[in-house]
């Protein structure tokens, strides 16, 4: 029952932060913001991986 209670209010609070930052456009380009950060970070990562991943895969062929 407790759980029910604390996942109807997560909800709930997410709901109103939700209809908060649409009605404040400065929070809304932060978030904006923050969305194209995180997603350059993951494409460097990416992109980091998949060349070390091409660099042992040369270094396995050699051998």
């Amino acid at each position: 029952m407790r759980k029910a209670a604390l996942f109807i209010a997560g909800i709930a609070v997410g709901v109103y932060l939700s209809k908060q930052i649409e009605s404040n456009p400065q929070a809304k380009q932060a978030i904006d913001d923050a969305g194209n950060k995180i997603r350059t970070f993951t494409n460097a990562v990416s992109a980091g991986y998949r060349e070390q991943e091409i660099k042992n895969s040369k270094k396995t062929k050699k051998k």
